[in-house]
């Protein structure tokens, strides 16, 4: 080996050591810590007693009709972040490519409509939730039942309706719906970066294609679906990988919207092991969530590169 060639590997690998480090006691190692509390009674204090898989059990028997209340927190939080995956994922990947396949074709006042369609992801989200407390509170602040009685009274008035057609206030914020009511915060949170997202993608598709595809009398929907939406895929895959990791973690605004308490009927995974942890002192039984999370994120993650494979191999 020559002088430079070994001089260019000292030098390649003390720029990757400190990083290499680094990832080692900051990351690798906690996560390995945290797969065996996973196997463990721990109180986050005393010393950890291995149990095995009796904290995986524990979440299992929860799914049975014979399940305490306590077991059934595990399936609730299961049920939550699914609803918080799904919906949002479906609603703001739509949105969010009609959104860029609009401004893609030149609209007046496109840099405006960007601005204002990313300005929710620059906001906190605590500052996001304590807006859509606002929103759907049901005092005079709350917009969203203010509509609705404005709706009653116009249906009333119009003969439409005999009765008013909608029960207000309605409790957006109660435990038992709140998992339906974040799907249109996420949506308006998070609809602008991913329209962003797309739009990049989309600049990079050569116009020829376009030009040929006019030609042959294609209509703009014809053009989408045949052109545009097959040559980002790759990117609506990443973005689709985002969205169901993201769903997974909700965190922040279920806490703050229930005053930083953990509800039986809203509870996600982070908010249950979170309150497992700090609340009631289960760090064991915590890291065991931590690493269904984990695997959860893991498995969508490597299915829907899978199938994103698979279908730019055929």
């Amino acid at each position: 080996m020559s002088p430079h060639r070994a001089h260019q590997r000292r030098f390649a690998l003390a720029a990757v050591t400190p990083a290499f480090l680094l990832f080692t006691f900051w990351v690798a190692w906690p996560a390995v810590k945290g797969f065996y509390f996973a196997l463990t009674r721990w109180d986050g204090l005393s010393d950890p007693v291995y149990i095995g898989l009796e904290n995986f059990q524990q979440m299992v028997a929860g799914f049975s009709a014979e399940a305490g209340k306590s077991a059934k927190l595990f399936p609730v939080a299961i049920r939550n972040n699914l609803i918080l995956m799904i919906g949002p994922a479906v609603l703001i990947l739509a949105l969010a490519l009609c959104f860029a396949s609009a401004m893609r074709s030149r609209v007046r006042g496109a840099s405006i409509f960007r601005v204002a369609f990313f300005f929710p992801n620059i906001l906190s989200a605590v500052a996001v939730s304590i807006l859509w407390m606002l929103l759907y509170s049901t005092s005079g602040f709350g917009v969203f039942n203010a509509l609705l009685g404005w709706l009653n009274s116009g249906l009333t008035a119009l003969g439409l309706a005999a009765e008013p057609t909608f029960k207000v206030p309605v409790a957006f914020t109660d435990s038992k719906i709140l998992a339906w009511s974040l799907i249109p915060m996420i949506v308006w949170t998070a609809t602008g970066f991913y329209m962003l997202l797309f739009l990049a993608a989309m600049q990079s598709v050569p116009e020829t294609l376009y030009d040929a595809a006019r030609v042959d009398g294609a209509s703009p929907t014809l053009q989408f679906f045949h052109i545009t939406l097959p040559l980002i895929w790759d990117t609506v895959v990443t973005g689709m990988v985002f969205l169901l990791i993201a769903g997974l973690k909700v965190f922040d605004a279920v806490w703050v919207i229930e005053q930083q308490q953990s509800r039986p009927d809203s509870n996600t995974l982070a908010t249950l092991m979170y309150s497992k942890i700090f609340n009631e002192y289960q760090a064991g039984y915590g890291a065991a969530i931590a690493v269904v999370i984990f695997l959860a994120v893991l498995l969508f993650t490597l299915v829907t590169l899978r199938l994103y494979r698979k279908e730019a191999l055929e």
